[in-house]
C-alpha cells in the first residue's frame, strides 16, 4: 500500500528533479546570451517556463497509479491528493503555455513545432499511445526531450536560429538526464517487476541497469574532457565537486535499500551542471 505522504504537494513535485529544467534551460541560456537582446528578460521567461513545465509533469505523474491503489482505507486520502496534484499540474502547463505562446509571437512557427513535440513527447511518458515508461524506452525520451531539445529550444529562443554545436554540447547534461530517470527505475525495481510495469530496469534487469548506470556517467565525463580537448570548455577542475560524489552514489547503487539513490543522483547532477556551466562561460 502506497504511503499518503508519497502524494502530497512536495512529495508529487519532486523538488530534487527541477534541477533538470533549471540546467537545461540555462544551459541554452548561457550558450545564446551574447545573440539575444534583451537577454535577462528571455532568460527569466524560459527559465520559469521549463520549471513550470517540469512542475506539471511531475505533478500529473501519479495519475497512473489509480488503477493500483485499492478504493477502501488510507486510498481514498491517496485519491483525493492525486486529483488535486493533477489539477495543479495542469494549472502549472497553463501557466508554462502562456509563456510559450508569448515566445512563439517572438520566434515564430519553429518554436511551436517544437513545444508541440514536446507536449506530445511528454503526455506519452507513462500514458498515451507510446508510453515510454511501460515500454522501457522512457530515459530515451528524456534524453530527448528534456535534455537536447530543451537546450536547443532555449538557444533558439535566445537567438533566433539553431545549432548543431549546441546539440553536442547538450549530450553530458542528456545522459545525466537519463541517469537521474534510471536512478528511480533501480530504485523502484523489484516493486516494479511485481507490478509488471515495464520499465527498461525491470526488463534488462537489476544488474544490468546497475552497469548501465555507470556507463551513462562515464560517457558524461568523457564527453566533457574531450570538449576540453577541443577548446569548447575550460577549468575541468570545477568538476571535482560532482566527482567526489561518485563513492556515495555507488554506496546507495548497491545497497539493498536504494531510497536515497534518486535524491543524491539529482544532487549529482545539479553539482555536475552548475560545474559545466561554469567550464562553458569561460569560453
Amino acid at each position: 500500500m502506497p504511503h499518503v505522504s508519497q502524494y502530497s504537494f512536495w512529495g508529487a513535485l519532486r523538488l530534487f528533479s527541477l534541477a533538470v529544467a533549471l540546467i537545461s534551460c540555462s544551459l541554452g541560456i548561457l550558450l545564446g546570451w551574447s545573440s539575444a537582446d534583451p537577454a535577462p528578460g528571455l532568460a527569466i521567461l524560459l527559465l520559469l517556463g521549463g520549471i513550470l513545465s517540469q512542475i506539471g509533469m511531475n505533478l500529473i505523474n501519479d495519475v497512473e497509479d489509480l488503477g493500483q491503489i485499492s478504493a477502501e482505507g488510507i486510498s481514498k486520502d491517496i485519491k483525493h491528493r492525486i486529483h488535486r496534484n493533477k489539477h495543479l499540474g495542469w494549472i502549472a502547463f497553463g501557466l508554462a503555455a502562456m509563456i510559450g505562446i508569448y515566445l512563439v509571437m517572438l520566434r515564430g512557427w519553429p518554436l511551436l513545432l517544437i513545444f508541440i513535440l514536446s507536449a506530445l513527447l511528454a503526455l506519452n511518458y507513462n500514458s498515451g499511445p507510446i508510453n515510454f515508461k511501460h515500454r522501457g524506452i522512457a530515459i530515451v525520451q528524456v534524453f530527448i526531450l528534456m535534455g537536447i531539445i530543451m537546450v536547443e529550444s532555449s538557444y533558439f529562443v535566445m537567438t533566433g536560429h539553431f545549432s548543431l554545436q549546441v546539440i553536442w554540447l547538450s549530450l553530458p547534461i542528456s545522459l545525466l538526464i537519463s541517469v537521474l530517470l534510471l536512478s528511480n527505475e533501480i530504485r523502484d525495481c523489484e516493486a516494479d517487476i511485481l507490478d509488471q510495469v515495464g520499465t527498461l530496469t525491470s526488463r534488462i534487469g537489476l544488474g544490468q541497469a546497475q552497469n548501465l548506470y555507470w556507463v551513462l556517467i562515464v560517457c558524461a565525463i568523457l564527453l566533457v574532457i574531450f570538449y576540453v580537448y577541443l577548446g569548447w570548455a575550460s577549468m575541468p577542475v570545477y568538476m571535482l565537486p560532482a566527482l567526489s560524489m561518485l563513492p556515495f552514489l555507488k554506496r546507495h547503487l548497491y545497497a539493498r535499500d536504494r531510497n536515497r539513490l534518486t535524491p543524491l543522483s539529482g544532487q549529482f547532477f545539479l553539482l555536475f551542471g552548475a560545474a559545466y556551466l561554469l567550464m562553458l562561460s569561460g569560453i
